[in-house]
């Protein structure tokens, strides 16, 4: 079977200044992840591969046209909660009713329905909850330790089931659990990078990553965003993107959603 590449974008509204002490309004927030979004698509559509998008409920309200060219240009829209900054109980089955409604403005046949979820910020997720609101999967789960943020060493590197919802983790590079989520591709030299993701899919059967729309676009404009993340952002994160889509495509790897993942996942258990 050939390996499985699961590209996925946190489609929020850009909230790291806030994060940071500074201050940023959802619909300015929005208009920086739009500007990505832009970019990205772009980037798929000239590479031929499809990717996830886990998006907000804000992000979806305040600029609905552009999620529905997200799914209308064949790539699938999952759930990233309502506000990222302040995510609440009851998000989970919020965020899908509103993506939903916006997915489907008119009444079809054959209705699109969110079957993923990830937790801003991968916070800690209710998977009985999940299960009730009707998802297929979730990968709200980076197996690795990330100071301030979590610590997740002891959860496993490969997918796994609970509450009947598959968690699909983001992919490490074992045996030390290096974390290969967006930040790697920004301070990792980039040979070093793809290395560690070839051992990963090599080890598990796929490589699943996440990056985010604000860090395509220029970032020097926002003061409160650190250094270290400024790095090899912008149009140089880009051709970082471009060159590994097109080393991973060069191997044969296939590009796939994490609800086709999913599903193909739920056949052969």
């Amino acid at each position: 079977m050939t390996a499985k590449i699961l590209l996925s974008f946190d489609t929020e509204e850009f909230d790291l200044p806030r994060e940071h002490g500074g201050e940023i309004s959802v619909k300015d927030g929005v208009k920086v992840s739009s500007e990505g979004i832009e970019r990205i698509l772009e980037l798929l559509e000239k590479r031929q591969i499809i990717a996830t998008f886990f998006t907000t409920a804000n992000f979806a309200l305040e600029n609905p046209d552009l999620t529905r060219r997200i799914l209308a240009a064949g790539h699938e829209v999952a759930c990233h909660g309502v506000d990222h900054f302040t995510p609440k109980k009851g998000d989970i089955v919020k965020s899908k009713q509103i993506l939903e409604k916006i997915l489907n403005p008119t009444k079809t046949k054959s209705p699109y329905h969110v079957s993923g979820y990830r937790q801003p910020r991968m916070f800690p997720i209710d998977y009985a909850e999940l299960e009730a609101a009707g998802y297929l999967y979730d990968s709200s789960v980076n197996p690795a330790f990330i100071p301030g943020r979590y610590n997740h060493l002891d959860t496993p590197t490969a997918p796994y089931k609970v509450h009947n919802v598959l968690e699909i983790p983001v992919s490490v590079a074992t045996p030390l659990r290096t974390p290969l989520f967006w930040l790697a591709l920004h301070i990792f030299p980039f040979h070093f990078y793809l290395h560690l993701a070839k051992k990963s899919l090599k080890k598990t059967g796929y490589f699943a990553t996440y990056f985010h729309p604000w860090e395509f676009t220029d970032l020097d404009r926002f003061k409160e965003v650190p250094t270290f993340i400024k790095i090899n952002s912008n149009q140089k994160l880009l051709a970082r993107l471009d060159q590994l889509i097109a080393k991973l495509q060069s191997r044969g790897y296939e590009f796939t959603t994490y609800a086709d993942f999913a599903k193909n996942h739920q056949k052969r258990s």
